[in-house]
């Protein structure tokens, strides 16, 4: 098989393939024997008819097209990867010529990425921020850790804020229940705001067998039209109060939840990992910064056909976490009073600048005559097997495919590209801003 680009007219490619005669030959047979199957000619039994019977019966025409079907996929992707094509869209297929037993030549007219013109990716002032980890990171963290190991214990006690109160509960509006404002058994933590404002303030100092009244008033933001802005009241009925009793910061603990023996052990290991993500977290936003500087260097003209498949992409990630988490693309318009062309516009942005960021980082590959070798590609596959724990055997085997090789080394192209801007980047570091825990949280 061979394949050549016979015209370019900015991302719009023809090219010529070529399929030689044994494939020819093989596909042709293949496609008899296809067609034999579907249809029934007097005096032979399905896929017992001779091709020259077969082609006077359907035609030579639809055995031609049938060996196409079987010759086409194969030839166009490794036409792909041979060329290094990047396809946006169907192509659009012609036959120059086609000999049952010899070559067939056909050409393919796609629309490709276009390419960008660079600007000045060279020696862009960045400002990193340099790591500085204040202790109240650390103490916080401790404090975290301590509340996710708490054993929780119920109380006679009023309720405080922290508590969790398992509540049953309904809704009126002008003494008429609502839709959604009924719930049994509900655990409510006190102070989580995980219900409208005003109400689990209200709870406070509620004990368990308690009735109470709630008043409050929905936001005027809220998602359900019909509840928007109205004065409500909840009939709450408490159950149990329960109460996290929290074990105490010392050696004892640093041995419950975790390796070490001793608190000074556990603080320290703290630490580093807090320092590792913040360093982690500087280190990205350097990289953001200077794909945001270069890409408004970049010209470059997207295809709307890109966007709306990105976008659609976007949606599909959304729609695998909330299948995750037992809901659907419905229910989370309804919850978030969204809809999909309001979440279509807000993604849109989005999808356009990591489309510019592809042809950037590959124009930048071109320009830097980046190269992958066979050790970056073993180094990339560890990886992969390391971070998702997936047999590295397989993925030996996975890669070893042409546009699976292709890919992997459009992503390692990619990676050395942005490592490149930063080499040649002017940087600045700055001091971290004092920030309170809490506001970072």
């Amino acid at each position: 098989m061979k394949s050549k680009i016979i015209n370019q007219e900015k991302n719009i490619v023809t090219v010529e393939i070529t399929v030689d005669g044994q494939e020819v030959e093989k596909a042709y047979k293949q496609a008899s024997q296809n067609l034999g199957q579907k249809v029934s000619v007097p005096g032979f039994r399905k896929g017992k008819v001779p091709t020259e019977i077969l082609e006077k019966h359907v035609g030579e025409g639809s055995v031609i097209e049938e060996a196409m079907d079987i010759m086409l996929p194969p030839a166009y992707g490794q036409a792909l990867v041979d060329l290094d094509l990047d396809p946006i869209d169907r192509p659009k297929v012609d036959i120059v010529s086609f000999d049952k037993k010899g070559p067939a030549v056909f050409t393919v007219e796609l629309q490709v990425v276009p390419e960008g013109v660079l600007g000045d990716y060279k020696g862009l002032k960045l400002e990193r921020t340099l790591v500085d980890l204040d202790e109240n990171y650390v103490d916080t963290e401790l404090e975290a850790m301590r509340t996710k190991t708490a054993k929780i214990e119920t109380v006679e006690d009023p309720a405080e804020n922290g508590d969790t109160v398992v509540i049953d509960f309904e809704g009126y509006v002008h003494d008429v229940k609502f839709d959604g404002g009924t719930g049994s058994k509900f655990p409510l933590e006190l102070g989580s705001n995980s219900f409208i404002p005003g109400f689990e303030e209200q709870l406070v100092g509620i004990k368990a067998g308690d009735n109470r009244e709630v008043n409050v008033k929905f936001p005027e933001d809220y998602q359900s039209e019909e509840l928007k802005g109205k004065e409500s009241i909840f009939k709450v009925l408490a159950h149990e109060v329960k109460r996290k009793k929290l074990s105490e910061l010392n050696d004892g603990f640093a041995k419950e939840v975790s390796d070490f023996d001793t608190l000074e052990e556990l603080r320290n290991d703290v630490k580093l990992s807090l320092a590792n993500q913040k360093q982690q977290q500087a280190d990205n936003a350097l990289r953001a910064q200077a794909l945001d500087l270069a890409i408004e260097k970049l010209e470059v003209e997207v295809p709307e056909i890109m966007i709306e498949e990105r976008t659609n992409q976007f949606l599909k990630d959304i729609e695998g976490d909330l299948q995750q988490q037992g809901m659907d693309l419905q229910k989370y318009f309804e919850l978030t009073g969204m809809t999909e062309e309001k979440v279509r516009e807000e993604y849109r942005t989005n999808a356009e600048k990591h489309i510019k960021r592809d042809i950037l980082l590959d124009s930048v590959a071109v320009a830097e005559k980046i190269e992958v070798s066979p050790a970056d590609i073993e180094k990339e596959i560890t990886a992969i097997s390391q971070i998702y724990g997936q047999d590295k055997a397989m993925l030996d085997t996975y890669f070893q495919a042409p546009e699976n090789t292709k890919m992997l080394k459009k992503g390692i192209k990619r990676e050395k590209a942005l490592q490149s801007i930063l080499d040649q980047a002017e940087i600045t570091d700055i001091k971290a801003k004092k920030t309170d825990v809490k506001d970072e949280k």
